[in-house]
């Protein structure tokens, strides 16, 4: 159960799992394990997978290796950020959820039932 909002506490509605040049296969593996994660947790977050250097306008997280930690930190973006590995995303996943929950300092809306489902598609496939 969500919590209400602290004072000065940051709504939270697009994430962001951020790599280099080239994706690697281990940091898909990351992006699936937040994206389930607050799907889980019934959470109103889009989760998205971008290179580093095109990021979008709005996000309030950003899920990077701790290879380009410092990289992302020299952006100055303001958003969150979080350093995870494939090994140690789900933890990851699952602490920002549960800081989300908590509403001390970021927060997120419940998903309703009758919310759209966001569908990703590619060419005629969905994903």
């Amino acid at each position: 159960m969500t919590t209400s909002p602290g004072t000065g506490a940051r709504l939270v509605r697009t994430v962001v799992c951020a790599y280099a040049e080239e994706l690697p296969t281990a940091w898909l593996q990351v992006f699936r394990r937040f994206e389930r994660a607050l799907a889980r947790a019934r959470l109103r977050v889009r989760v998205r997978l971008l290179p580093l250097d095109d990021l979008p306008e709005s996000f309030e997280v950003l899920v990077v290796s701790p290879e380009l930690r410092k990289q992302a930190e020299a952006l100055g973006t303001g958003a969150r950020l979080v350093s995870a590995t494939r090994e140690l995303a789900g933890a990851a996943a699952d602490d920002l959820v549960r800081d989300l929950r908590s509403g001390r300092s970021i927060y997120a809306d419940e998903a309703k039932p009758n919310d759209p489902k966001v569908v990703t598609l590619r060419g005629t496939e969905e994903l």
